[in-house]
């Protein structure tokens, strides 16, 4: 379809009249006139493309956002947008998709994600924090065990406890001071246990993702 020039401009001039943060308003707009804003000249149509994108992930709207964010990467490399607004434009994209992915629980994919962009970026904090929560979700199979045996433990010192008030103490009164004292083994045991495990995976992530943006900025520095 050919859309005039003065219809083209109306069409741009009323999404911009909705303000940056009505991202709602932003979404329906976009999605009503979408045939007519492709039209548009290239930078206006990207302007109300990436707002588009922003909004999706704003409203919420997680998977739709990581398919826009792929379609806006795909421009932005075959017109070579380099920066918008005074910042970088693919890296931005970039983050944003990975935080998406995250909302969406695609942990892994997200983390392929950040990793490529602390590639370009590797002293991006935001990007190493992300980095840093994505390892945290995705438990390996060592914690798991670690989590179990906590829960061993925490429930032994429970059983511990019944028996002291309702066998030793009545029947076997000697033996309460030792009872006191196993229940007490059971029970910081398994505190000790699920906090030891849970301090070392976070250390191992973090190693691994400060680790990794340290080994770029190093190779960038070299090279």
């Amino acid at each position: 379809m050919d859309f005039q020039p003065a219809y083209r401009l109306k069409l741009y001039r009323n999404f911009k009249a909705l303000g940056a943060n009505n991202f709602h308003g932003i979404v329906r707009y976009y999605e009503q006139y979408e045939n007519g804003l492709i039209s548009l000249d290239f930078e206006e149509y990207f302007d109300c493309l990436l707002l588009y994108t922003q909004a999706l992930f704003e409203t919420g709207d997680y998977g739709k956002h990581v398919v826009m964010s792929d379609h806006l990467l795909e421009i932005i490399i075959m017109n070579s947008v380099e920066t918008w607004g005074g910042e970088d434009i693919y890296a931005r994209v970039l983050y944003r998709k990975a935080a998406a992915q995250f909302h969406l629980y695609e942990f892994a994919r997200a983390e392929h994600v950040l990793r490529e962009l602390i590639k370009l970026t590797p002293r991006d904090e935001p990007a190493k924090r992300l980095l840093l929560h994505c390892l945290l979700e995705q438990k390996p199979s060592w914690l798991q065990k670690v989590r179990a045996l906590a829960v061993a433990l925490t429930l032994l010192s429970a059983v511990a406890i019944a028996l002291e008030i309702f066998v030793v103490k009545p029947f076997f009164p000697q033996w309460f001071d030792t009872a006191l004292v196993v229940h007490n083994i059971f029970l910081i045991g398994g505190i000790l246990t699920f906090a030891i495990g849970e301090w070392r995976h976070y250390w191992r992530c973090r190693q691994r993702s400060y680790g990794f943006a340290n080994a770029v900025r190093k190779r960038k520095t070299c090279s």
